[in-house]
């Protein structure tokens, strides 16, 4: 019995230091660059939107920066929302920034 207990302790302590599954989420933006309209802007920010969600895993880690210390799979596009920005250079400067806020997760290994 005591060498039950014994091992049943070392395994316990042992199982902690294995790696588990993490599921993480997080936000980023990524801008879509800046246009004389507004109109092109938004058509610019919808376009950038629309590649990310075709995106494969590999491009997604790239473009999102999913920077962990194991490997991100499974990498998914929770949300996204574009967003236009004005910004004057100077008084008769008017340009839009597109921008498009995305919502992801992914899933990776968590290590002690």
């Amino acid at each position: 019995m005591k060498n039950l207990t014994i091992l049943a302790t070392g395994l316990l302590a042992t199982a902690s230091v294995f790696a588990s599954p993490l599921t993480v989420s997080s936000s980023t933006t990524v801008d879509a660059g800046t246009f004389q309209s507004k109109a092109a802007a938004y058509d610019a920010g919808f376009a950038l939107a629309d590649s990310l969600q075709a995106m494969n895993n590999a491009q997604l880690g790239k473009q999102l920066d999913v920077a962990t210390y194991t490997p991100a799979s499974n990498i998914k596009i929770a949300g996204r929302q574009v967003q236009v920005e004005e910004i004057a250079h100077s008084r008769d400067d008017i340009q839009y920034r597109a921008v498009v806020n995305v919502d992801y997760r992914f899933k990776t290994i968590e290590s002690n």
